[in-house]
């Protein structure tokens, strides 16, 4: 996929893509000035990527740390509508807390510790939730945009090697410059939204952590506005966030003629609602209390352009909270954190934390799992295999326990010979229907789909997200065949809507390779172990087009109910 970001305002229903990158310039707050000029010069469009650590470096509290300006050629309004897929199959698996309960606990206190030595009044203590995808980034990103709804929020895919995908669910604001004027939004002040906001706004710890960091943007930005114009707006005010409640207040300031971005920056970044107060000690101690680096979390991201105004300049930068960044593998880091105060509780911490996370961790599996198996006179013939692939894609999607769900179905089977269909809950909770089992065939006609066929991130799992495959079958069934056989765009035979495909060529069977994201079909892996089943020596996996399986000396189906059923491939009219 070729990168692109979307800059999303989800309460607006607005956002801004950007296509066409053309180069990624390294920077540090001191090259930021020249590398956006010449890539403005060039009329491209900037998007900055400004990890927490350039702070750090910026402030000596580690080497160099550059962040990035990706510059695009193409710049377009768009719906996210129109982006997003409108399919939300895609959750995290093996969830975990890079820190457990009772670290968490003791850090608060040590921390709490050096705010009564009087070092700092309030830091910004985080750490990392881990997890791996199931499904795809972008329908992630579609799911918690529908869950906690953002005016900050982005979507990128871009040349980064550590995490190619950021998932910004941010709702909040970092600077804002426009015709000369800077205004941040600092949100300090968390609670579930089932509370009263009002108890929120009036709560004296809520309100003493916001105006800390409230009076630390202050003098912050005091330091490039002009002298008198620095305001505070809108104190405590409190905004609905997904479920949660959250507390910002507005600061602004009209800056200094001749300010650059990198003046500004320097004198705001990192954003105090993520450090704490004092900022540089803060951060001296976060840096020694957190495990790990933050990365881009805490960061910022967002536009910087050109403008015609006196200062010459426009910003949008958000935090880069709430943010999700998955790696090549579909490994995802999610930063989360609270202010410690002095009056702070590890157990309100703990909570706080857990509930920021929620919107992520909270997913749960959109879809069930399946099974449809054979059973006569109470026998599966293939029931371990079931409950092996069951198991599996149980643990790989995140389900409960399912263990003995596939004896347990055949076990309450009656004599006779049924078709058992089993549908899995992701609590791993089972429902099983069972109809009589249809009489043998001897061979069966199969079609060829009219168009490629583009598998679906869960295609290697047997799912209820088998909107292709169901409409292969009726497909078929409409034109009097038994399946529709699909192929990908390198016109490779993929399988059908419910059977998977053997080929006899040039003297050998052969089947499409699982890596071509197949359902690895329980009678087909029972093949594979057994050749004897389609009256082989051997069978083969082997990418088959399909031209080779129109010019096929014997072509098979299998699936496991129906067993191995010799097959004629009929082309369409």
């Amino acid at each position: 996929m070729d990168p692109f970001v979307l800059l999303d305002d989800a309460r607006r229903g607005s956002a801004t893509l950007l296509t066409g990158l053309r180069r990624v310039d390294p920077v540090t707050l001191e090259s930021l000035d020249e590398t956006l000029r010449h890539g403005w010069a060039e009329g491209l469009h900037a998007f900055a990527w400004l990890p927490y650590d350039l702070g750090e470096a910026h402030a000596g509290l580690q080497d160099t740390a550059p962040g990035a300006v990706y510059w695009f050629q193409d710049r377009a309004a768009a719906d996210p509508v129109d982006v997003l897929p409108d399919d939300g199959h895609a959750w995290l698996a093996d969830v975990a807390h890079d820190v457990d309960r009772a670290h968490f606990g003791l850090a608060v206190a040590d921390l709490q510790e050096v705010i009564a030595a009087g070092t700092s009044y309030q830091i910004n203590y985080t750490h990392r939730v881990t997890g791996r995808l199931v499904g795809d980034p972008m329908a992630l990103y579609a799911r918690l945009r529908r869950r906690q709804p953002a005016a900050y929020g982005a979507l990128a895919r871009l040349p980064a090697p550590a995490a190619p995908w950021t998932l910004s669910l941010s709702p909040e604001l970092f600077i804002r410059v426009a015709d000369g004027s800077a205004v941040a939004r600092p949100m300090k002040g968390t609670a579930p939204a089932w509370t009263d906001p009002v108890a929120l706004r009036e709560d004296p710890k809520n309100r003493a952590e916001n105006l800390m960091i409230v009076d630390l943007l202050r003098n912050d930005l005091s330091r490039v506005a002009v002298p008198g114009t620095v305001a505070v707006s809108r104190l405590f005010e409190v905004e609905r966030v997904g479920d949660l409640w959250q507390m910002t207040s507005t600061v602004s300031g009209r800056l200094v003629p001749g300010t650059t971005p990198a003046d500004l920056l320097a004198a705001t970044f990192p954003c105090g609602s993520i450090t704490g107060a004092p900022k540089l000690a803060s951060m001296r101690l976060i840096r020694g209390a957190e495990l790990d680096g933050r990365g881009l979390y805490t960061g910022s991201l967002g536009l910087i352009d050109p403008a015609t105004d006196e200062l010459g300049w426009a910003m949008n930068l958000s935090i880069a909270i709430r943010t999700l960044e998955v790696d090549g593998e579909g490994r995802v880091r999610l930063g989360i954190g609270s202010g410690v105060v002095a009056d702070s509780t590890p157990d309100g911490e703990w909570a706080e934390c857990l509930a920021k996370a929620a919107f992520a961790t909270g997913l749960r599996p959109t879809v069930t799992l399946k099974e449809t198996l054979r059973v006569v006179d109470g026998v599966a013939p293939l029931g371990t295999r079931h409950q092996a692939r069951l198991t599996a894609s149980a643990r790989e999607l995140g389900f409960g326990p399912v263990e003995a769900v596939v004896e347990a179905a055949v076990r309450d089977t009656p004599t006779g010979a049924w078709r058992v269909a089993i549908d899995v809950a992701p609590t791993g909770a089972a429902s099983v229907t069972r109809t009589p089992l249809e009489p043998p065939l001897s061979q069966v006609r199969l079609r060829l789909a009219e168009a490629p066929w583009v598998p679906g991130p869960l295609a290697r799992h047997k799912t209820s997200a088998r909107g292709l495959y169901d409409d292969a079958v009726r497909a078929a069934s409409a034109a009097g065949a038994f399946d529709t056989i699909g192929f990908d765009a390198h016109g490779r035979i993929l399988e059908g809507g419910r059977t998977s495909v053997f080929a006899l060529l040039d003297g050998r069977w052969v089947t499409p390779p699982l890596d071509l994201r197949i359902l690895d079909g329980v009678q087909r892996s029972a093949v594979l172990s057994d050749p004897a089943l389609l009256g082989a020596g051997s069978v083969a996996e082997y990418p088959v087009t399909v031209a080779e399986l129109r010019r096929a000396d014997a072509i098979t189906v299998t699936n496991a109910v129906r067993g191995v059923l010799a097959a004629r491939l009929e082309e369409s009219q």
